[in-house]
């Protein structure tokens, strides 16, 4: 008994430190709502919440999803994918909607087939708001390699498949291992703007989600993101705590595109007319 309430306590002890995030960010809402800022509090409030969902669902993902995952699932990695779906709804959902356009028109052009989805980049929430695509196959997001260096957080990133990418690294190896994950049936999600923009303006594309969609021989998705830029503005994440205005989020889903073997530059075109697509409902 002695042994297994040491091992009991070996394993709680991350959650335990980790649950003085959302202590924090909770005692943080409550002081800015005292104070009567209530962009501040609510952004308090949004990270303590989101928080204190992460860390039961950490379970379902350790205990069942992993083993099933490595076992049966190690590209798609479906079922990591729908805890973390719920996840981000049940945090989202308090807050603000978020409404989905174009989707099924989309989905009816594709059939079925994996895609490279790129989106315009405003702020810390456009990754909360894509758990509202309904794709009918996971998606699997380009993200900053640091971002997986934090606990749990990062070891649950790892483990649905998300792809970690070194900005003072070229991007080959990013590029080579989404064109075989598009190849065994996969869809991925970049932001190709590479960083958040600061003051909303749609900023040039980087060609890797391109050069991706052309080897792999599949469509890209353009998808424009409206209004997280005002919610939650970059450099608001954390200021006093976290701001978080009150509003909902649309995400147009464009079309898709394809590579035209026929211009000088097949990438380079395919990456303008995707840009030219989001900044159209921006």
């Amino acid at each position: 008994p002695q042994t297994k309430n040491v091992a009991l306590r070996l394993a709680l002890a991350p959650y335990a430190a980790l649950s003085i995030f959302p202590m924090a960010s909770g005692a943080a809402a409550l002081y800015h709502s005292i104070n009567g800022d209530e962009d501040a509090a609510r952004g308090c409030a949004f990270f303590s919440w989101t928080g204190w969902l992460s860390l039961p669902a950490t379970i379902p993902m350790f205990l069942v999803a992993a083993p099933y995952t490595f076992l049966c699932d190690p590209y798609e990695r479906s079922l990591p994918d729908k805890v973390a779906k719920a996840w981000g709804r049940c945090t989202t959902a308090p807050f603000f909607s978020t409404h989905v356009e174009g989707l099924e028109a989309c989905e009816k052009q594709l059939q079925g087939k994996p895609a490279v989805f790129v989106a315009n980049h405003q702020s810390w929430l456009d990754i909360y708001a894509s758990f509202w695509l309904d794709w009918d196959r996971a998606l699997k997001i380009v993200s900053k390699a640091s971002i997986f260096r934090i606990p749990l957080c990062g070891w649950v990133m790892s483990l649905i498949g998300h792809v970690p990418f070194d900005r003072r690294k070229p991007g080959g190896d990013v590029v080579t291992a989404c064109t075989d994950l598009v190849e065994r049936g996969v869809s991925v999600f970049f932001f190709p703007e590479g960083t958040r923009s600061k003051d909303g303006q749609l900023k040039k594309f980087k060609p890797g989600a391109f050069v991706v969609a052309a080897r792999a021989g599949c469509a890209v998705v353009p998808v424009t993101i409206r209004n997280t830029g005002y919610l939650m503005p970059v450099g608001d994440e954390f200021y006093a705590g976290g701001r978080l205005r009150r509003g909902d989020v649309t995400m147009v889903v464009h079309a898709p595109l394809y590579a035209d073997p026929t211009k000088a530059d097949p990438v380079a075109d395919l990456q303008e007319r995707a840009r030219e697509a989001i900044a159209s409902r921006l």
